[in-house]
């Protein structure tokens, strides 16, 4: 890094850490949802309401960290 600051470098990667955390928690999220939304979009199978209601359970936490994290920058 060029900016020459040692603790802006130190902010910045600890941001860039806490976004990849994010990204991957999202990401593993999508790997579960995107296989039930196909299947019920193509198959016509049904997501069962527990599945779904955890999924959705997952995402807000997620976006709750996510502004939890943003309103502490």
């Amino acid at each position: 890094m060029e900016s020459g600051d040692t603790n802006n470098d130190s902010t910045y990667i600890s941001i860039e850490g806490q976004l990849d955390s994010f990204r991957a928690r999202r990401d593993a999220l999508v790997a579960q949802i995107l296989p039930l939304l196909e299947a019920a979009e193509f198959d016509g199978t049904p997501i069962p309401d527990g599945t779904a209601n955890s999924l959705i359970q997952q995402a807000q936490s997620l976006l709750s960290s996510v502004e939890a994290y943003a309103s502490g920058l």
